[in-house]
């Protein structure tokens, strides 16, 4: 009511009966809620207006729209029906966290580490060791890293590397990063 009419009392309700009545029964079908939506009501029963009260009378025409709204159609009261996009895509975030234990040895200088979260029977382990060579500079002056990483009990040849981003601790990617795989040395781009 409030919608229609602003301030909800006696005088308005008695001033606006037909369009409380009106309302009232689009709203109820046999005492069960049907359209109870605000905005389909005021497509179905226009809102009244000055103009439109002073039309009504001229004309003897009503308040009561002459069409179905779209949203009455639509099993989704909210929604419109038959609304058809151009382009049928859906846009998701994935994120995946992998647990993983690591053990570094500081006489061989490599670090290993075991990925968790993978399903032994399913999925091979993946292993793999990072070393850094002994007297490397700091980590400021570009270290050589060395990675290795096997899959148990699994012989593939031609593995490559898709994508490889490294960050610093200020979250600036390294700049020359390079790798070296069974087809030769490469320089990843960051």
């Amino acid at each position: 009511m409030q919608d229609y009419f602003g301030e909800c009392s006696e005088t308005t309700i008695k001033d606006n009966v037909v369009i409380v009545y009106e309302l009232l029964e689009e709203m109820l079908d046999n005492g069960f809620p049907l359209a109870t939506e605000s905005n389909i009501l005021k497509e179905l029963i226009r809102p009244p207006t000055i103009l439109r009260s002073m039309v009504n009378t001229i004309t003897g025409s009503s308040n009561v729209g002459e069409t179905l709204p779209t949203g009455q159609l639509s099993s989704i009261p909210w929604r419109r029906a038959g609304v058809k996009y151009t382009n049928n895509e859906a846009y998701f975030d994935v994120v995946e966290e992998i647990d993983g234990t690591y053990n570094y040895d500081p006489v061989t200088k490599i670090l290993l580490w075991d990925i968790g979260k993978l399903n032994p029977q399913k999925l091979p382990n993946l292993k793999g060791s990072l070393s850094l060579q002994s007297g490397a500079p700091k980590p400021e002056e570009s270290p050589s890293l060395n990675i290795d990483l096997k899959i148990q009990q699994l012989a593939i040849s031609g593995l490559k590397v898709n994508r490889l981003d490294m960050y610093g601790e200020k979250y600036k990617p390294f700049k020359g990063v390079k790798y070296v795989t069974k087809a030769g040395k490469f320089q990843v781009r960051t």
